[in-house]
């Protein structure tokens, strides 16, 4: 059961701290959270659709489906988060200004949480259906799925709730900054998939730091959760996540000057 605990808890912190992140964001943008509930319809139906397809997707791509789909998820989520930081940054300069995207915010919350739902959805699923119902130990999966799903929506909530108490500035500077970390860590992930898929090189990992936080470790299992700890990276899995750091910066810079000229010339 323990296992259970600590496989579902991390799958949905990694799910919620995105979510959660992003609804305060979107309160503090000034958008209302109707976008909400087709972001998790579409995260819940690809989850499902997901799993139930795994394996043809793992048997395409010459049997790298799985990871190279997983790949494109965790790549198309963190261009989204960057887009998330540009429009919070613009907000933060010309907050009057953001209602002229107001199409385009909605749809970027939308995708970025229906991605990350249906990636960790279909983990859930499938952890459950393989060992519970398969292996015959469902009291243990869904007793031990349920304290660490309960585990992480209650620390989504936390998230949610202490964001929330922050002036609008203040909770969207935070919101950027979490979202920054979320993308640098998926990008790792990401390089990771990839090279199992000989799409990217392995190479040597750079250091080892599993003596001191062991990935299979319960604090080690969150950190990977929250911004995607490896305990031995490659050089390819750090060249993304720095390049996932500057692609962020990017946006907000571009987001600042964006919002700046607007202030300057209404």
């Amino acid at each position: 059961m323990t296992s259970a605990v600590i496989i579902v808890l991390r799958e949905v912190l990694e799910a919620m701290l995105l979510m959660c992140m992003l609804m305060a964001s979107s309160s503090a943008m000034g958008f209302r959270l109707r976008w909400l509930v087709p972001a998790l319809v579409a995260g819940l139906s690809g989850a499902v659709i997901y799993a139930l397809l795994l394996e043809e997707i793992s048997m395409s791509f010459d049997g790298f489906g799985q990871e190279i789909i997983n790949s494109l998820l965790l790549v198309m989520t963190a261009l989204l988060l960057a887009a998330h930081n540009f429009f919070a940054v613009k907000c933060l300069v010309t907050p009057s200004r953001i209602a002229a995207h107001s199409h385009w915010v909605p749809m970027i919350l939308v995708g970025a949480v229906a991605m990350g739902i249906a990636r960790e959805g279909a983990e859930i699923y499938l952890y459950a259906y393989s060992y519970g119902l398969m292996a015959g130990d469902v009291t243990a999966v869904l007793s031990g799925g349920a304290i660490g799903a309960g585990i992480g929506f209650s620390l989504g909530t936390f998230i949610y709730y202490g964001l929330g108490t922050l002036p609008s500035a203040r909770c969207l500077q935070f919101c950027c900054a979490i979202a920054l970390i979320i993308g640098a860590g998926m990008m790792t992930q990401a390089a990771l998939y990839l090279a199992q898929a000989d799409i990217l090189p392995a190479g040597e990992p750079l250091w080892d730091t599993s003596t001191l936080i062991s990935e299979s470790s319960l604090f080690g299992e969150l950190l990977h959760a929250a911004i995607g700890y490896e305990a031995s990276p490659t050089l390819t899995q750090i060249g993304l996540n720095i390049g996932a750091v500057l692609l962020s910066m990017i946006a907000m810079w571009l987001g600042y000057r964006s919002g700046f000229n607007r202030k300057e010339n209404p």
